[in-house]
């Protein structure tokens, strides 16, 4: 999740932005904002089926997608540092009309859930697995946003698996469809989830299920990128972190079985 732009203002126009009265509205916030929506409403449902209060879980979900968000923004500029010359590094941090995410600064959530789980008065584990419907739901939403916001696009290709994808300039080549193969893998761990809720498996076994697929997933589409993001100029960190990530939850998952 990176639809960074570069220092070239780009002109607004459709299919990247919406005209919404007399304003252009970027598509992938437009997008991000529906998963957030859909995602929230998910998890509070399975969790009024699961006998917690929807209320609080909804408020959960909310409040971590904004401290996903902001961690998805300092992931990136951290990142992208070298992109931001003359200063300008903490004025483009606070400029609403400049992209930058990351989707990895989201794991931000994860020290954060312990304190909210608490005071929601929910065990983490449980949180976690509820909250994980909603994850799923919004990632999809948002990775249909990086198809119309032109980012996070694969190589250029001319095999047959090729899709013609714009990207962020509007420039329209036949791709690896990256935004469209994430999308596939994140579709597989919601039905992973819909077909395995609600056997009797240990609490965080859903959420760490999805989060090491995720990851593994993310390892191996990650080097299809075209631009994918660089540390000390050769160091993939998204794939990197992708790594940890499913080294991670993996290892946890196992511990828990």
């Amino acid at each position: 999740m990176s639809p960074r732009l570069s220092m070239v203002e780009i002109v607004p126009s459709f299919p990247r932005y919406f005209r919404i009265g007399r304003h252009w509205v970027s598509a992938y916030k437009v997008f991000l904002c529906i998963g957030i929506y859909t995602g929230t409403l998910l998890s509070a449902a399975v969790a009024q089926g699961s006998g917690i209060s929807p209320l609080r879980m909804g408020i959960g979900c909310v409040a971590c997608a904004v401290v996903g968000m902001v961690g998805a923004r300092i992931f990136h500029l951290v990142v992208s540092a070298h992109l931001y010359t003359n200063g300008r590094l903490w004025a483009e941090a606070w400029n609403p009309k400049r992209g930058g995410w990351s989707l990895f600064g989201a794991v931000a959530i994860v020290p954060f859930s312990f304190l909210l789980a608490a005071w929601l008065r929910i065990p983490v584990a449980v949180y976690w697995d509820h909250m994980i419907f909603g994850i799923v739901a919004t990632a999809v939403w948002g990775r249909f946003g990086c198809i119309r916001n032109g980012c996070c696009g694969g190589k250029r290709t001319t095999q047959w698996y090729g899709v013609y994808l714009d990207d962020i300039r509007g420039v329209r080549e036949r791709r690896i469809p990256v935004q469209w193969l994430e999308i596939g893998w994140w579709l597989l761990a919601g039905a992973g989830l819909l077909w395995l809720w609600p056997a009797a498996l240990p609490p965080g076994s859903y959420a760490l299920g999805v989060l090491s697929w995720y990851g593994l997933g993310r390892f191996w589409l990650e080097p299809l990128r075209a631009k994918p993001d660089l540390v000390a100029g050769r160091v993939r960190i998204n794939q990197v972190v992708a790594a940890l990530l499913a080294l991670g939850a993996g290892g946890a998952l196992l511990c828990l079985s």
